[in-house]
């Protein structure tokens, strides 16, 4: 069932990828409905599994709430979206694994400025982060992989 959440998850994030690659901005409800499904599938893992689901419900309305406090402190440098796209990213890989995903995503971030420096001409623009933390995430996946719970 892990796999077949990484699988969903990442085709969610390709899907928000081109949309900010494309248009600059993800539809609210668009990025509600991917959380929910990743949620959803939680949720059912931890049925098969027996694995306390209200614990979970908590722990990520918890995470939630702490990922909206930082998307309003830090409003001015990274869009909503963004943080959304991370707590999907928190609901499929787990706690464990999310600090591969933060050096993940200074890896990625390091080489996408390294390369916008090398071309030059897109300094003033704004880089859409969700291609990033997709990345990130295909990273994480590889490199932590495993049991998140």
């Amino acid at each position: 069932m892990i796999y077949i959440t990484y699988t969903v998850t990442f085709i969610i994030l390709i899907f928000y990828s081109v949309l900010d690659l494309k248009y600059k901005e993800i539809s609210a409800w668009l990025l509600y409905a991917g959380t929910a499904v990743v949620l959803a599938l939680g949720i059912v893992s931890r049925a098969l599994l027996n694995i306390d689901i209200i614990q979970y419900i908590i722990i990520s309305s918890a995470i939630y709430g702490v990922i909206c406090l930082m998307a309003r402190i830090l409003q001015k440098w990274v869009g909503e979206a963004d943080f959304d796209v991370i707590f999907m990213i928190y609901l499929a890989v787990g706690a464990q694994n999310l600090i591969i995903f933060s050096f993940s995503v200074f890896a990625v971030s390091g080489l996408v400025y390294a390369w916008l420096v090398m071309r030059k001409s897109g300094r003033d623009k704004r880089i859409p982060l969700i291609p990033v933390l997709t990345a990130a995430y295909a990273m994480t996946i590889i490199l932590g992989g495993g049991a998140y719970w």
